[in-house]
């Protein structure tokens, strides 16, 4: 019951901090803004988060967690290579970003902030796993694709925060992201990557941003699971 109640109260921090970041912009929420918000005490608050920086690294994890699992509902998806899968995912959180203020908030701040960046290959790291995507390759492959997710999370986070200067699309992120890992960690050759790339597009082409809004929207509705 203690750890319910614990949770819950988790669920409702870090909604409130969602809404408060994406409507001010984190700069411009103070803990207390939280815990009023919360209708807690800003004591309480940092029993359960001291620092901003985790706050913005479990709704950061919260955030992709769910566009992972709507991703997972495209068409074509389950009859894609694991990269175009990982091209759809990457190509979904940039267009959100792009297309919404106040996530491109939520995001750039998890893009910028090393006490988040990592959940970008957290959350691909354990989407292969649970989905045994590469789990015929010997153990040094996997080694590499864990190395390479660590160093695309990196690159492509900087050109999300710059994509406005060099007149960079979504796609063009997750396509960069995708051929980068694909070429440079997974050797693999040019037609592989291009249809790898081409499947992505395929899917993405699909996707109904609406339902991934709501689904985003309710993520830390009563009664929802959470990662925190």
């Amino acid at each position: 019951m203690a750890r319910r109640k614990n949770m819950e109260r988790r669920r409702v921090i870090l909604g409130n901090t969602f809404k408060l970041i994406r409507e001010n912009g984190l700069e411009k929420v103070s803990l207390q803004m939280i815990a009023e918000k919360s209708e807690i005490s800003k004591s309480l608050l940092q029993s359960y988060y001291p620092h901003k920086s985790k706050l913005i690294s479990d709704i950061a994890r919260n955030l992709l967690t769910t566009l992972s699992s709507e991703v997972d509902k495209y068409d074509d998806i389950g009859h894609s290579s694991p990269y175009a899968h990982m091209k759809a995912f990457i190509y979904t959180v940039f267009i959100l970003g792009s297309r919404d203020e106040g996530l491109d908030r939520i995001i750039s701040q998890a893009i910028t902030s090393s006490d988040s960046l990592d959940n970008w290959g957290d959350v691909l790291l354990s989407w292969l796993k649970e989905n045994n995507i590469f789990g015929e390759y010997p153990e040094d492959f996997h080694d590499e694709i864990a190395t390479g997710i660590a160093f695309v999370a990196v690159g492509v986070g900087r050109l999300y925060h710059e994509r406005k200067k060099h007149h960079l699309t979504a796609e063009d992120l997750a396509n960069y992201a995708i051929s980068s890992l694909m070429y440079s960690f997974c050797h693999e050759d040019h037609a592989t990557i291009q249809k790898a790339l081409q499947d992505g597009h395929r899917i993405i082409a699909s996707a109904d941003m609406s339902s991934i809004h709501e689904s985003i929207d309710k993520m830390f509705d009563p009664g929802k699971d959470i990662i925190s």
